[in-house]
């Protein structure tokens, strides 16, 4: 191990650093003799007077007691500030004197007299040009008036890459199993550092190993801590680091593990349910690539057809014996809004748009009547009308008839006010007339069958309104009795089987009729 000492460092100097004035570091190599250096002119003051102390005295005070250039970078400037600050009641004026090697370098502004809490920013200039340490000192002059103060500057290399951890924990680890950690001690420069670590608690089931070494220049060494439970508790252990590199403060780490019962049997049933994943990721893989390679064996048939998803629809209302009901609203609004209907007819606000509807649908057929006639289809145009009268329903027809009877009648009053030419209609021909005369026995043939169908599809009674006429001189067989109190057991047994007797008579009658 190479030993600086402070050459020539004065009683400061060796306050700063204790009892000795040596700083120990471990380098890789010996330093190279450095060349000589010429030294500058000594400051008169320095024969005469003596600088020994520290931080304050009566009438100055400076800030940082001691200035620290640690982790440097060889050929370039580093800086720190050095505050003077008078703590006197009264202006003075001080002297500074710079560093005497020409590595260190000081720049200020100075101000002459010094108001009391006033203070002086001094610059102090550091530029390495090798890899080692370096003293040197800052002196304040106070003349007679107090001591001289003296500010220590120390500039040393430094393995600045270190970052240990406050906590190392290693979780539940199984009774008969071991876990290792490794702590890297990384160095970025070319010096080598030693390293010491102190057990401050020890435990028996922690190993570290090593417990010194070196950290090799522009490299790294790695300290190993072996954790191997021997019971189901948690474990605890203080390391303390140290690195022999100047202004280091030891770090303490703690160090904590534990084990639990059944950690085997969970990390096994874990490793169990990788294994069952990669099995049915490899089963899964295995499916879609035959599935990939039947889609690419079937390459060349056409576009496969594509059906948008049908989603369905709410109903908000919905029809009961021609009346519309809501199904989604049951208050005053919506019940006054089924009172107010009409069975059969469209209520208030769904008339504008039937209006609408068969206003278009008018036009519409109007359009159709013009382009048939004029190419010689007039039967066409009654069939069609014919078909059209069966396929809508009664209040349709109605709308379609008004509509139709008031185009006719604003037609006629614009032939008497505005003297419009009317050459009327062509007369039907027999044939016409023959064509029309089917449609309407067609449509009452249908009218008919229509009728019978939904008679033999009916499976319960309808009530009809129409009145029956009975002669004046009718007599019910059996005569009511108002007896509240009368009891014949055996009619009411009749009234069953009659029940049923009519029962199987309706549904023998529906079964005939489905038949036909």
């Amino acid at each position: 191990a190479l030993i600086l000492v402070c050459a020539g460092a004065s009683r400061a100097a060796r306050a700063i650093s204790g009892s000795c004035a040596a700083v120990p570091m471990t380098m890789a190599a010996g330093y190279p003799a450095l060349p000589a250096l010429k030294e500058p002119p000594r400051h008169p003051l320095l024969s005469k007077c003596t600088f020994e102390q520290l931080h304050r005295n009566e009438l100055i005070e400076t800030k940082p007691h001691v200035l620290h250039f640690g982790g440097f970078q060889i050929h370039k400037e580093h800086s720190h500030v050095l505050r003077i600050l008078n703590t006197s009641p009264s202006s003075l004026r001080v002297s500074i004197i710079g560093p005497s090697t020409q590595f260190f370098r000081i720049s200020y502004d100075k101000k002459g007299l010094l108001a009391p809490g006033m203070s002086e920013d001094v610059t102090v200039t550091f530029m390495p040009h090798e890899w080692r340490y370096y003293y040197d000192t800052v002196k304040i002059f106070c003349g007679e008036l107090a001591e001289n103060l003296v500010v220590p500057i120390h500039a040393y290399p430094s393995a600045s890459d270190i970052a240990l951890p406050r906590l190392i924990d290693f979780g539940k680890v199984a009774i008969g199993a071991t876990k290792s950690k490794k702590i890297p001690l990384s160095c970025k420069i070319p010096i080598s550092f030693e390293y010491d670590i102190a057990v401050i608690e020890s435990h028996p089931d922690f190993d570290v190993t090593p417990l010194s070494g070196v950290i090799p220049p522009d490299g790294t060494a790695e300290v190993i801590i072996t954790f191997a439970p021997s019971r189901h508790s948690t474990a605890r252990m203080e390391l303390q680091f140290n690195i022999s590199q100047f202004d280091f403060e030891p770090v303490t780490v703690s160090v904590v593990g534990s084990s639990a019962p059944d950690i085997t049997r969970e990390e096994q049933l874990k490793a169990a349910e990788a294994e069952q994943a990669a099995v049915d990721a490899q089963g899964r893989h295995t499916r879609y690539s035959g599935k990939v390679a039947s889609l690419g064996s079937k390459r060349g048939r056409g576009q496969i057809e594509h059906k948008p998803p049908s989603f369905p629809t709410e109903v908000t209302e919905r029809s009961v014996d021609g009346v519309k009901v809501s199904t989604t609203r049951f208050d005053p609004q919506a019940t006054s809004f089924v009172l107010n209907q009409t069975a059969g007819k469209l209520p208030l606000k769904d008339l504008f748009s039937f209006i609408r509807e068969q206003r278009e649908g008018l036009q519409t057929l109007q359009k159709e009547q013009a382009a048939k006639a004029a190419a010689g289809e007039g039967a066409g145009v009654l069939t069609d009308l014919a078909a059209e009268a069966d396929n809508e329903d009664k209040q349709a027809l109605e709308l379609r008839f008004e509509m139709h009877y008031r185009e006719v009648e604003k037609y006629d009053r614009d032939k008497e006010l505005r003297s419009l030419p009317a050459a009327g209609d062509e007369q039907p021909s027999g044939e016409d007339v023959r064509i029309i005369l089917k449609a309407r026995e067609q449509r009452h043939h249908d009218l008919v069958a229509r009728r019978m169908l939904e008679d033999v599809r009916r499976v319960e009674s309808v009530l009809g309104e129409s009145r029956t006429a009975v002669p004046s001189s009718y007599k019910p067989v059996i005569e009511p009795r108002w007896d509240k109190n009368d009891n014949d057991t055996f009619s009411v047994r009749l009234q069953v089987i009659d029940r049923f007797l009519r029962a199987g008579a309706k549904l023998l009658m529906q079964l005939r009729a489905s038949r036909r």
